[in-house]
């Protein structure tokens, strides 16, 4: 379901830091999805039906800010194992290690919060990544400048756990933006939710 509401790699060093005006390649396009969202507030969407798709990416295009906006979901390598909440085990499986934003109007968005959740089956909201004082965060925010006039490449910043802005990145997650292709991809250092769990997504968009 993909609902609208109108109105932090281990720790980085220094030329990490400096790609965020250099672009990033990813492979792995297993599974790709499209939506549409207009007048309507919500649709249903279905990721990894089979729960079998490790390596896969759920795409989704939706509209946000009046303008049309899409999400990719990307692994990471599948060298994770534990227990969910739920008891049950998993093995050398992958989690979500980028969310990637495609076609984020920055003017159009000016002012604003966009709030991106994943869920699993249980229609319960999974942890994204681990974040300062080892707390685990549900839920990425990216804040657009209010600056209508701000470059693409400086206009988004993010918020930490503790709701915090962090500017582009800190230890635990980091922003890059591609100019060649005006894609934001979010990165965490140590994520948390299972690729093959994620069942839907919500983004919201509020005020800043």
């Amino acid at each position: 379901m993909y609902e609208e509401v109108h109105d932090e790699y281990p720790a980085y060093g220094e030329d990490e830091r400096n790609l965020h005006r250099k672009p990033l390649l990813y492979t792995g396009l297993g599974l790709l999805i499209f939506a549409a969202i207009g007048a309507t507030l919500a649709q249903t969407i279905t990721l990894n039906t089979t729960g079998r798709v490790e390596f896969g990416q759920g795409v989704v295009t939706l509209k946000a800010c009046d303008s049309f906006i899409s999400i990719a979901l990307s692994p990471s390598s599948a060298t994770f194992s534990g227990t969910r909440a739920d008891g049950t085990s998993y093995v050398n499986s992958s989690r979500v290690k980028n969310i990637k934003f495609s076609s984020l109007d920055t003017r159009a968005c000016a002012g604003k919060r966009v709030k991106v959740q994943l869920y699993n089956n249980a229609n319960a909201v999974m942890n994204l990544f681990t974040d300062v004082d080892s707390i685990a965060v549900d839920k990425a925010i990216l804040v657009i400048n209010s600056d209508r006039n701000t470059a693409r490449e400086d206009a988004v910043t993010l918020l930490n756990g503790k709701g915090q802005n962090i500017g582009y990145s800190d230890t635990f997650q980091f922003l890059d933006y591609d100019p060649n292709t005006a894609m934001y991809t979010l990165i965490f250092a140590s994520p948390l939710a299972l690729m093959s769990d994620v069942y839907r997504l919500t983004i919201e968009t509020t005020n800043s």
